[in-house]
């Protein structure tokens, strides 16, 4: 009697579905070419003479992608593209690491929650180089953004960031007067490429 209950719970276990993908985990947005002052447009590139590329960077909101290329969005002839975060998640479960994070005055409460910050570039079409600053913008309100996964409840302080995620799962974060904070999901979102400023 055991064995077959064994049996019954295994094959209903087989059953079970995988849950359906998170409709908030999509996300839709067009990419724009604009001036250092991330206001006035530029004349886009020719789709042939980049290419766009999102890693993540585990364990810190700050410094270089630590994970390859999750995604391979298709750009529509008006530059529109879409990125289905669900799809990428696996992988970037197995890519998380411990948060060490890069500048002194940020601190994670608790302290083993990890976080991740997707971190779009825009490279040259045969190479390795930015062709500009890559950056989320919120079409309307002209914020700058960004897009970080939490593993679990958690908090990131000090300095002007205040960030608190009250689940796992990804949060978009910007300036709100003068607190990086969890901002609402940008109605009309845009992936921004300005020109690279040369270090002083």
């Amino acid at each position: 009697m055991r064995r077959l209950l064994v049996v019954v719970l295994v094959a209903l276990s087989a059953c079970q579905k995988a849950p359906p993908p998170r409709t908030d985990w999509m996300i839709h947005s067009r990419l724009v070419f604009l001036s250092a002052d991330l206001k006035t447009e530029r004349p886009p590139l020719a789709q042939s003479q980049f290419r766009l590329s999102f890693p993540f960077i585990a364990g810190d909101i700050y410094g270089a992608p630590t994970t390859g290329d999750f995604f391979n969005p298709a750009l529509g002839p008006d530059y529109r593209f879409d990125i289905d975060l669900n799809h990428g998640h696996p992988a970037l479960l197995k890519s998380l690491e411990p948060t060490q994070f890069s500048v002194s005055y940020l601190h994670i409460q608790p302290a083993d929650a990890r976080v991740a910050r997707l971190a779009p570039m825009t490279l040259q079409a045969d190479g390795i180089e930015p062709v500009g600053r890559t950056e989320w913008l919120d079409g309307d309100s002209g914020r700058t953004l960004m897009l970080l996964y939490l593993d679990r409840p958690a908090a990131i302080s000090g300095g002007k960031y205040a960030i608190r995620a009250p689940a796992s799962g990804y949060f978009w974060v910007g300036l709100m007067g003068d607190t990086y904070t969890v901002v609402p999901r940008p109605a009309h979102l845009l992936l921004a490429v300005t020109p690279t400023v040369p270090a002083p």
